[in-house]
């Protein structure tokens, strides 16, 4: 390993989950690290629940105690209508009773991980844009940032689907389904229909996610597979108050043909995207950002070849996602799905 002087050990570029996830895994594996994000503060996203099966990925990072302060809402299941009657699925249940999933406002969330970093000592700067790649000898060495030039023995790309490393380096992330965006907003007022549990309701035109994420406020998210007959806001949250615009968001599938290699790990959505309702999105982005930070201190430390753990990395993320997408695609064939059937 090139012993050089650096900046850091490791620049993440990008505080979302995925990033934010990296970063504390490698400072609490002793590595000096600097997190780079755009933005001041955690943005809105279409929003999910997460399953109750996350606890342990959080308690790993050290904010399991802290998650109830972004928590807008808790329940013990979903309710799906999708090629098929409307049906109930819990998450599971044991001694102590049904499992409960949690239903987070996303930007507090990011937030949140955002101050676990710095807690475990990460460097963070917020509002820096990065401008430009660093590289030695053709293997990234750092990046070029608003703050300025910052050496690494190791850069993160968390961008999500802006990849701006693979961007940089022309690494292609072609698409790997039809094109598909994402329409969401925010509503306040009452829905008892959603105060219990989210629904997730499909048919042949897309599919519809209505959610409780804070009290007296409900969101919404619409992939229209046929855009001409995007029909917005659902019906059952009409009557309310928009908050705010309806935003959208490209969800098109998409893989990078490479998501890692000496020097560069790409994680979340930088590196691997499914539209939301292959569910689990943000335990993917946690569970990526981990798994590549315990990589990278192995190859910091001289335990295992850079190339032969950039190439591990990938092939778990590929047959990762070749597998969700499969299962996706199945999904969307049951409910009609013209684009998903040709």
């Amino acid at each position: 390993m090139d012993r050089r002087p650096v900046d850091a050990d490791v620049v993440v570029v990008g505080g979302g989950p995925a990033g934010s996830a990296a970063a504390i895994a490698c400072a609490t594996r002793g590595l000096n690290v600097v997190l780079c994000e755009r933005e001041a503060a955690g943005r809105h996203r279409p929003g999910e629940t997460l399953h109750p099966g996350i606890e342990p990925l959080l308690a790993q990072l050290g904010i399991a105690d802290r998650l109830p302060d972004v928590v807008g809402a808790r329940h013990p299941g979903i309710w799906i209508e999708w090629s098929g009657p409307r049906r109930f699925e819990p998450f599971g249940a044991d001694a102590g009773g049904p499992w409960q999933g949690f239903q987070v406002w996303r930007a507090d969330f990011d937030d949140l991980l955002r101050q676990r970093a710095r807690k475990v000592g990460v460097l963070v700067h917020e509002r820096c844009a990065v401008t430009g790649v660093m590289q030695q000898d053709g293997v990234v060495r750092g990046a070029q940032t608003a703050a300025g030039p910052i050496a690494a023995r190791m850069v993160v790309d968390a961008t999500g689907t802006a990849r701006w490393l693979g961007r940089a380096l022309n690494v292609a992330s072609p698409a790997r389904s039809p094109r598909l965006l994402a329409r969401y907003g925010y509503a306040k007022g009452t829905c008892p229909a959603r105060d219990a549990a989210p629904a997730l309701t499909g048919d042949a035109s897309g599919w519809t996610w209505t959610a409780r994420v804070r009290p007296g406020v409900y969101q919404w998210t619409r992939v229209s597979f046929d855009r001409r007959r995007d029909t917005g806001i659902p019906e059952e949250l009409q009557g309310l108050a928009p908050l705010g615009r309806t935003r959208g968001a490209d969800v098109t599938w998409r893989m990078s043909r490479v998501a890692a290699r000496p020097g560069w790990f790409m994680v979340g959505d930088a590196a691997a995207t499914l539209d939301p309702a292959s569910s689990h999105g943000v335990l993917k982005a946690l569970l990526s950002g981990i798994t590549a930070a315990h990589l990278i201190a192995a190859a910091l430390a001289g335990k295992a070849p850079e190339k032969a753990i950039a190439v591990a990395y990938h092939d778990w993320l590929a047959s990762w996602f070749a597998v969700d997408a499969e299962r996706l695609r199945g999904f969307y064939r049951d409910l009609g799905a013209a684009v998903f059937l040709r």
